[in-house]
């Protein structure tokens, strides 16, 4: 019985009706949210300016750690060492601050071989 009742409670017209407060949350009558109301409201233009270009610059770099970082493994290869081979002589850091050339740097520094 108690559940019906809730159940039921979402019919209302508190929530449906007009004025209720689906319609009122709506969003196309939120301020802002629109192209007519963003032109009406110029203080929010440069806030949704830069929260859009922090967002694509965020999703920009998730992205590349996910496919540049020796962190992320999209191989399905068990074995680690032939995983990190791939990484072997490549740069994967964003800048190289100190001009390193990693064309060879292996060869130079003479890592050991594991295999």
């Amino acid at each position: 019985m108690f559940l019906n009742k809730i159940l039921r409670a979402a019919d209302h017209p508190y929530l449906m009706g007009s004025g209720g407060r689906k319609a009122n949350n709506a969003l196309s009558s939120m301020q802002g949210l629109t192209v007519k109301s963003l032109k009406h409201h110029v203080a929010l233009q440069p806030l949704f300016i830069i929260m859009g270009a922090g967002v694509t610059f965020v999703c920009a770099y998730v992205g590349r750690l996910a496919m540049k970082s020796t962190d992320v493994n999209w191989s399905k290869k068990k074995d680690p060492v032939e995983c990190m081979q791939v990484y072997e002589n490549k740069q994967f850091k964003t800048f190289n601050v100190g001009g390193v050339d990693h064309s060879n740097l292996s060869t130079i520094r003479n890592e050991p071989v594991y295999r």
